[in-house]
């Protein structure tokens, strides 16, 4: 038994022993550490998104207004657990990390069918799987969206079948956010009733998105609400009435805003024009030829990519070098009116090289008697009376009504729809490019190398990495040695 303890007593003091039990102290150490950095790392749920076109993050604008956010804010997924749209719930996630007042929770419906019934607008009323309720915990004020709301779906012409379009969980999420948190509501009136260029719905989805009510009014037989914040003007079929168009004089020479998007046609509606002409401004019965090639699209002299004149409506898209398209524009022109309230500035202008025909011309060629460029294609006007109450009135004025169409705003790449948003927000006092795109779905794309980045990899992982861990061991082994 002696001669047994003495062994073990000299194989514990061996090197072999020591360097043994180091070692093995080390790996356990080491592990430790992975697993409490592990743990650390999972509860600060920290994320990057390489995403091409960061389909899991949220813009600097929602970052922005829920940084601002003080109410406690429930976000629910009415969905089965485990069975998440992983295309909503990411996104969703993101907004968690900016404020620690938004909390997301996934609730089945089949759970919790009275925390559903409670965000119905009736008893009768279905809830698909992966709607999203946003809630102010402090004033109980929801909104409910439909996960039919939150994916625009496509079809294809050629194969007739529908695909997804866009993803549209971040504009939903982020206008709920601002409804829920908000006191006041903005309420937009598409003025009908004399045959105007209806807005389609893509358009209106895109003004609803960034937080504003669109209704429609009359103004043949009805009075401009007194709860109206904007006015928005398309071509119409006929002249306005005198009767319609003193009803749209009266709203905003009480500080009323609007937006007109009107064709060469307009010109000749004086009463329309004259509305128009007391801001300073009319529509020319021209159609501008743009002949500068980085201002027009390819052989399409009359579909005009304008120049950005930078101001709170176009910064945030000259920013990013973004182009509206214009199909068969027009100029505005500037009254000679002095007064010192109003300002006309210009928003959008086409190049020297452009030059205006008449819109009967059989010919787009430039002839004698055509005037030249550059001309204003787009303008912001302000005016203010000072009589008992200050009032401030801002109008956008664009030369063509074509910008609206979803053919446009498609070939724009969404610039077309963020541009007018953007000039509503202008008139509203709400800060500029705060409306925000869908975004593209991902697709799975093969990742494509050029011949020097798979030099560079192969060098890398096959020659470079290999030998430095060689290296090291080597090291270790002949410290080891000597020692």
């Amino acid at each position: 038994m002696e001669v047994i303890m003495t062994k073990l007593i000299h194989a514990l003091n061996s090197k072999k022993f020591r360097y043994g039990a180091f070692s093995t102290l080390t790996a356990i150490v080491v592990i430790a550490v992975l697993i409490v950095v592990n743990l650390i790392f999972s509860s600060l749920n920290l994320s990057y998104d390489v995403s091409k076109n960061k389909s899991y993050s949220i813009s600097k604008y929602s970052i922005d207004i829920i940084k601002k956010v003080q109410d406690p804010i429930n976000i629910y997924v009415l969905a089965k657990s485990g069975s998440e749209n992983p295309d909503f719930k990411d996104i969703i996630l993101d907004y968690t990390k900016y404020n620690s007042n938004i909390k997301v929770e996934v609730k089945d419906p089949n759970l919790y069918p009275q925390l559903v019934d409670k965000f119905k607008s009736d008893p009768s009323q279905s809830v698909s799987s992966n709607s999203v309720v946003v809630e102010n915990g402090k004033t109980k004020k929801f909104k409910l969206i439909d996960a039919g709301q939150m994916i625009t779906i496509g079809f294809d012409q050629q194969s007739y079948k529908e695909y997804v379009q866009s993803i549209d969980v971040e504009p939903q999420i982020t206008n709920a956010i601002e409804n829920v948190t908000g006191n006041k509501t903005h309420i937009i009136y598409s003025i009908t009733g004399n045959g105007e260029l209806s807005l389609p719905e893509k358009l209106i989805n895109a003004i609803k998105l960034a937080n504003y009510e669109m209704k429609d009014i009359n103004v043949l037989t009805e009075e401009v609400p007194k709860e109206t914040n904007l006015i928005f003007v398309t071509t119409p079929a006929k002249d306005w009435t005198p009767e319609m168009a003193n009803k749209v004089k009266t709203y905003l020479q009480n500080g009323g805003q609007a937006v007109f998007a009107l064709n060469f046609t307009t010109s000749g509606f004086p009463n329309l024009m004259s509305v128009l002409g007391a801001y300073g401004v009319s529509v020319d019965n021209k159609v501008i030829i743009e002949t500068n090639t980085n201002n027009s699209l390819p052989n399409q002299t009359t579909v005009l990519l304008p120049n950005l004149e930078v101001n709170e409506i176009t910064k945030s898209l000259a920013d990013k070098q973004y182009k509206v398209l214009l199909p068969v524009a027009t100029g505005i022109k500037q009254n000679n009116i002095k007064r010192n309230s109003l300002k006309v500035n210009p928003i959008l202008t086409s190049s020297a090289k452009s030059y205006a025909k008449n819109s009967s011309a059989q010919s787009v060629e430039k002839v004698n008697g055509d005037m030249s460029g550059p001309f204003n294609l787009a303008v912001m006007i302000t005016d203010y009376t000072d009589t008992k109450t200050y009032f401030e009135t801002k109008l956008v004025v664009i030369g063509t009504d074509t910008l609206i169409s979803p053919e446009s705003n498609s070939v724009s790449g969404g610039t077309n729809y963020n541009f007018i948003v953007n000039s509503i927000n202008w008139t509203q006092g709400k800060e500029s490019g705060s409306y925000i795109p869908p975004k593209a779905p991902n697709v799975a794309t093969q990742l494509q190398l050029s011949g020097g980045q798979a030099v560079i990899i192969t060098l890398v992982t096959v020659i470079v990495i290999p030998l430095t861990i060689l290296v090291i061991g080597i090291v270790v082994w002949a410290r080891r040695r000597n020692s």
